[in-house]
């Protein structure tokens, strides 16, 4: 597809694309080494030696780290979007399977524990992502056990190491399974249908509402977040400051000499990173190990009125509801220059949710803007590849290409780079730039990734484009339209979206499939963070001062 000169896509992704979805569409089913050819056809940018005979350790790693370790044991994967799509289908009883994660992918995933894999779909972008992770590793995989599975002399030793971290105890499992067989799993959609998802969706933000019941959030005025489930709610509660004593205890017993490192080059101000940045990353890890510590963060939370409402059998994405009312006494960084107090005449609420994945966002933002009285904000925040930065740079886009709908839209993007000068300090913030929202990560090649360049698109994600699908509904009279360009510089709220980089594609070094995103994210995450909180702030304030 061509819009201007830019080539958005090619014919061997669509192809590719095309041949999953149909064979899952009229058998419901399909086996991978069916799209094996048309995988490797793509030339995907995380899997450049797919067709080679050697080892792709990046593709390897990048979809170990979002598969849950079971893989290995799997023979069948069945998608569903909730749990009565599984019992109308015969798989009731998957209630009584266990629970299992993947390190690097949030979803919501059952194991028989024997050779069944049921994993709930919260979109079409699910479907696309699942395949292409099992692809690309079923490829990896059969390679290592064409070679014997000698890991040893297959990788080198950084990337060994990798696996071996990625593994932990699951380590040699993993080995002895890939030395004895040759994998072929198959892939079951129960129902691919829009009704279905839609369905989904509902059910998801009812069982929020109703959680939520006292709140009565259909009479509220709303302030809509995507960003995750931690940094918001830590930089209104700031709980770290109180604890720091302790958390610099556990980081000196923990002999992490980089982490030290780090925490003294600030101290000095060596390192232009932030204190209470650095605490909350430690907070994470010190967390884990420490319930008593949970439980007083947990407390402080719900003497703000902070409601945190975890998913049940449909979309797994948690959601937080915050009352700005509550917010009135509350001492927020200095750095923001803003006041909270007007917030004691507010009757809004701030719904922040765990940022879904591609197509699922404007399922969410339509179905959240057709039950609550009126929404005053949209504000997005998630992790990008980037053409043009460094990872942990922080990204401001004004023109969205999506590549679902074909559309390109230009926004008036709430933020500038002028509102990060006080809050974030330990990389660039590039404001005006041009973003392509992708169907998946394995969906875009070499090829595409210059064609996007020449014409200035440097910021790559998968949830910009589907939220403004959902916000030219709040705009315009029909539903969102297709191949076209859309003005979307006046809407009814605030519009805000800002990304920060966790992926520079064109540099081996920093492929996620060879890395972490780890203290770099941190420092953008919660700049980022403050700003939406200020601009919340300053524009429920201006309302207040109004009526």
């Amino acid at each position: 597809m061509h819009q201007g000169n830019t080539t958005f896509t090619t014919e061997e992704i669509e192809t590719h694309i095309r041949t999953y979805r149909s064979l899952l569409k009229s058998a419901g089913r399909v086996k991978i080494s069916q799209l094996t050819d048309s995988h490797i056809g793509m030339h995907s940018v995380l899997h450049e030696k797919a067709g080679a005979k050697t080892v792709d350790a990046a593709a390897f790693i990048y979809s170990l780290l979002r598969l849950p370790f079971c893989i290995r044991q799997v023979n069948t994967v069945i998608l569903g979007q909730s749990y009565s799509v599984f019992k109308k289908n015969g798989y009731g009883q998957i209630g009584r399977w266990r629970k299992v994660e993947a390190p690097g992918r949030r979803r919501k995933m059952l194991f028989d524990g024997k050779e069944t894999l049921a994993v709930y779909i919260a979109s079409v972008t699910d479907v696309d992502d699942l395949i292409t992770l099992l692809t690309g590793f079923q490829i990896e995989w059969n390679k290592i056990h064409a070679a014997r599975g000698e890991m040893e002399k297959i990788f080198p030793s950084a990337e060994l190491n990798r696996i071996r971290l990625i593994c932990g105890k699951e380590y040699d499992a993993l080995v002895r399974a890939i030395k004895k067989k040759r994998m072929d799993w198959t892939v079951q959609l129960l129902s691919g249908s829009y009704v279905e998802y839609a369905k989904a969706t509902h059910r998801w933000w009812d069982h929020v509402t109703n959680i939520a019941r006292d709140v009565r959030l259909y009479r509220r005025p709303v302030y809509f977040v995507s960003s995750n489930t931690h940094s918001l709610v830590n930089v209104l509660t700031r709980y770290v400051i109180p604890e720091e004593k302790e958390l610099t205890r556990y980081l000196y017993e923990s002999k992490n000499e980089l982490l030290i490192s780090l925490w003294e080059q600030i101290e000095k101000g060596i390192y232009p990173g932030n204190r209470e940045n650095f605490l909350y990353y430690i907070a994470k890890k010190y967390a884990g190990t420490h319930p008593e510590f949970v439980k007083r963060k947990t407390q402080l939370e719900q003497t703000l009125g902070i409601l945190s409402i975890a998913p049940f059998h449909y979309l797994d994405i948690n959601a937080q509801i915050i009352e700005l009312q509550k917010l009135a006494d509350v001492t927020l960084d200095s750095r923001l220059g803003v006041s909270t107090k007007l917030l004691a005449k507010s009757n809004a609420v701030i719904v922040n949710i765990d940022y879904p994945l591609g197509w699922a966002a404007y399922q969410i933002l339509t179905e959240i803007g057709q039950t609550v009285d009126t929404i005053r904000g949209v504000y997005i925040m998630g992790k990008a590849a980037t053409l043009n930065a460094n990872i942990g740079d922080i990204l401001i886009p004004t023109t969205v290409f999506d590549q679902h709908t074909k559309n390109v839209y230009a926004i008036k993007n709430a933020f500038r780079a002028s509102d990060f000068a006080k809050i974030f300090q330990t990389g660039s913030v590039l404001d005006d730039q041009k973003t392509v929202s992708v169907k998946g990560t394995f969906l875009e090649s070499r090829q595409l990734l210059t064609a996007w360049y020449k014409e200035g698109y440097t910021t790559i994600e998968m949830e910009a484009g589907p939220y403004l699908n959902a916000v030219y509904e709040f705009v315009y009279y029909n539903r969102y339209m297709e191949q076209q360009f859309i003005n979307l510089t006046a809407t009814p709220f605030e519009l805000g979206i800002v990304h920060y980089a966790s992926d520079t594609p064109n540099s081996k070094a920093t492929n996620l499939g060879v890395r972490n995103l780890a203290y770099e994210g941190v420092e953008a995450t919660y700049g980022a963070t403050l700003a939406i909180v200020k601009k919340i702030i300053e524009r429920e304030s201006e309302f207040l001062r109004a009526y």
